[in-house]
Formats: structure tokens, sequence, C-alpha cells
């Protein structure tokens, strides 16, 4: 039996945004729609500035609130690993509605709700998550949680009732604002459009 962790050191991530290429391509994700972000933030003021990134994915949470809002019982836990049956499910959004960051959507294609199974097909054959293979920083890694968890690794909560078993290494809690419960994460994250605004 396993209780498989991701670990996100925040502080090692150059927001490239290989994971979520990776991610899009392992499970040809519709356009627009993600199972794995990665979040930005200005911080500090002129001349002390800098950007930080938040690698943010489905967070396996212990008590997963989408399973337990999924009428047809198509969520489920196992090894760590939130799970979608999709001989259950019926895409009503349920649990896109509960999710309190945003990791779960519902594939306008299939109809199905689709979100990151830590890339479970891969770890059956002895493989890493797509996403952490091609992390060129290694800002991500899966640990099964026999093994030692950094002591620095917290949990990213949205919501006081989460309880992620994915765990962050230095995430600016400000990354919050970027984030709007029951919305599947955005194409939008980098704002582009505002920044000549902001100048």
């Amino acid at each position: 039996m396993h209780d498989y962790r991701m670990i996100v050191d925040a502080t090692k991530c150059v927001g490239c945004h290989a994971c979520e290429v990776a991610c899009k391509q392992e499970f040809a994700a519709p356009l627009g729609f993600f199972r794995t972000v990665t979040l930005y933030l200005d911080t500090g003021e002129y001349p002390k500035v800098k950007r930080e990134f938040l690698p943010l994915m489905c967070r396996q949470c212990e008590d997963a609130v989408c399973i337990s809002v999924c009428t047809q019982g198509a969520l489920s836990r196992k090894n760590g690993i939130v799970h979608v049956d999709e001989q259950k499910c019926t895409g009503c959004g349920d649990c896109e509605k509960a999710c309190s960051i945003g990791a779960i959507y519902v594939n306008p294609i299939t109809q199905l709700a689709e979100k990151c199974n830590l890339c479970s097909h891969r770890l059956e054959v002895g493989m890493q998550p797509a996403c952490v293979e091609t992390c060129i920083s290694e800002a991500l890694s899966l640990v099964d949680y026999a093994n030692t968890v950094p002591k620095d690794a917290l949990p990213f909560k949205n919501s006081l009732h989460d309880k992620p078993s994915t765990l962050h290494i230095g995430a600016n809690p400000l990354m919050k604002q970027k984030l709007v419960a029951g919305k599947s994460f955005s194409p939008l994250n980098y704002e582009i459009e505002t920044w000549e605004a902001q100048l």
C-alpha cells in the first residue's frame, strides 16, 4: 500500500511552465483547461522586486470535499490519490464547484471530470509523473509517505477546511488571491492584458 505525496518547492521554481505543458501533453487536456498551473506573483517595490512562482495541481486532500459532494460516487481516494471513475461520472460539475483552488474541471468534449491523479498510469509501471520528470529545476518531487518529508514542507490551504496531502515549500500565501474557489484554473493566469496599466 502506498501513500503518494507531491512535494512542491516554490523556492526552486523558475516559472518555465514545463510542468503545465508536460501535463497537457500527457492527458491531451482541451484548450483552456489545465490539470497543473504555475501561479506567479510580483512582490516588493523597485528596485527590490521579484517574481515568485507556485506550481499547483490537485492537492489530493485527505478529506477531499470533491469526494463528499459527488452524488454518483465517481470520486475516491486510493494510495493517497483522488481518482475519477469515468464509468460513474456524469459531468454534473459539483466537484468543480466544491474545490477551493479550482484543481478539477469538466472536459467540454468528454463531459467527464478531470484532475491531476499524479499520473497513476505512469506510477504503475515505475515511472515518475510527467510534471516531475520534466521539471528542469527539480522543484517537483513525488514521495511515498514512508519516505522522509522535508520539515519545511507545509500544506497550501485556500480554505480553513482544506487538508492537502500535497505539501509546498516556500509558498507565498498571497498566491491565494490568484485562485477562485469553485472555478477551474484560469488560462489567463498571467494577466498579460493588464501589464501595460501597471507601468
